[in-house]
């Protein structure tokens, strides 16, 4: 089980396809650019680049330390938030004033990212016509849906670093690790949307079908303790 063969590099790619396709070029003009912590420092640095290159004035960086930054596992706890963390790794990519930038700290979920960014940002950006919202690549379908609840009125466009799935792997960002995060962030987009949490995503039946593969060949490490793979067919997200 959990085999790294062709196979599972295949199904895992057709998920990778599918969450990240809604990632486009940030452009400029926009209001603000909403910064969501993680344990991917790389987001920070593509944060960085996002401002040096005109794509908005603030910088809103969101997020408490999870469960990779915690401490619980193998890696060890962040000594401050991701928040704070991401804000000084994009200033060591790009020279960024301080009152460019704001630091959401409580933030410990996606849902929340967005509603306590939101509530901050109220004065420094009051109505924002425009946003970008950048994170993991594959998070793109799940941060997407889940603006839309918590921060409606905004056009939002992701943006992430580039790479593909071939070249996302390093040395702190395993393989199989992953393929659990592609498997429990499609499993994420039909129990969030179930929850009120995001908004419904259409996922088409062959994106399923790879997801449970994988949860067959053990790659379910990311999962919703709890909660079935794939929604009912009546569910919304359970694709055609």
């Amino acid at each position: 089980m959990r085999e790294l063969d062709s196979t599972t590099h295949a199904l895992a790619e057709l998920l990778w396809d599918f969450h990240t396709r809604p990632a486009a070029d940030a452009g400029t003009g926009n209001d603000l650019v909403l910064v969501l912590g993680s344990h991917d420092l790389r987001v920070a640095e593509h944060a960085a680049r996002l401002f040096q290159d005109g794509a908005a004035p603030l910088l809103v960086f969101s997020g408490d330390r999870g469960r990779r930054t915690g401490g619980d596992g193998p890696a060890p706890r962040w000594p401050e938030s991701e928040a704070a963390t991401f804000a000084r790794a994009a200033r060591a990519t790009a020279p960024i004033p301080r009152d460019a930038v704001l630091l959401e700290t409580r933030a410990t979920n996606t849902a929340e990212n967005f509603h306590l960014a939101r509530d901050l940002a109220a004065t420094a950006a009051p109505r924002p016509r425009r946003a970008v919202v950048t994170a993991k690549p594959y998070m793109a379908r799940r941060a997407l849906a889940t603006a839309a609840v918590h921060w409606p009125g905004p056009e939002w466009t992701f943006s992430c670093f580039g790479g593909g799935y071939r070249a996302y792997t390093t040395p702190e960002h395993s393989p199989a690790e992953l393929v659990d995060f592609l498997v429990g962030d499609l499993q994420r987009l039909a129990v969030y949307a179930r929850r009120g949490w995001s908004a419904p995503v259409d996922v088409p039946d062959r994106v399923w079908q790879a997801g449970e593969r994988l949860c067959e060949r053990g790659f379910t490490g990311h999962l919703v303790p709890g909660e079935s793979l794939r929604p009912a067919p009546q569910e919304p997200g359970a694709g055609a």
